[in-house]
């Protein structure tokens, strides 16, 4: 989980390096990197975020398209995240997810990860996670599964 409502920069900046302690320690080890999304509690929720986040009260309206992206994770406009993070939260997940493939992955060809490890490992080696386009353009190519989206 990244970006805590406190601090979601420098929760950011200290979550990238516990992620790259864990794959020097345990290359093999599964990333999934998720934005804080709250969930909604009775006696208020962590990040003492109350107030800044109202949560539908009905199903019709928890089947909308905004909060489809929010429980998703995909795009869930958090007024304490900066576009600008989620943009560099994005780009670290894409760049991890191409360096190290998930297992999960058994259809994905040999040449796919590869290539995948190729393109990503100097932007990982170097900290370099900003416009990950030719990443991007190689997971579609490969159709790299994501587990985190496809778990819902």
């Amino acid at each position: 989980m990244v970006g805590n409502p406190h601090a979601p920069e420098r929760d950011t900046r200290e979550t990238f390096a516990f992620i790259r302690r864990i794959k020097k320690l345990n290359p093999e080890a599964e990333i999934i990197v998720q934005h804080y999304i709250p969930t909604p509690h009775p006696d208020g929720m962590y990040g003492e975020i109350d107030g800044q986040v109202q949560f539908p009260q009905t199903p019709e309206e928890w089947a909308t398209e905004r909060w489809y992206n929010f429980t998703t994770r995909e795009d869930p406009h958090l007024a304490w995240l900066p576009r600008k993070v989620k943009r560099r939260i994005d780009n670290f997940e894409l760049v991890v997810n191409s360096r190290w493939p998930t297992v999960q992955d058994i259809q994905l060809p040999r040449w796919g990860r590869a290539m995948l490890k190729a393109l990503s490992s100097w932007r990982y080696t170097l900290g370099i996670y900003d416009w990950p386009v030719e990443l991007q353009w190689a997971q579609r190519l490969v159709a790299l599964r994501k587990p985190r989206l496809e778990s819902l």
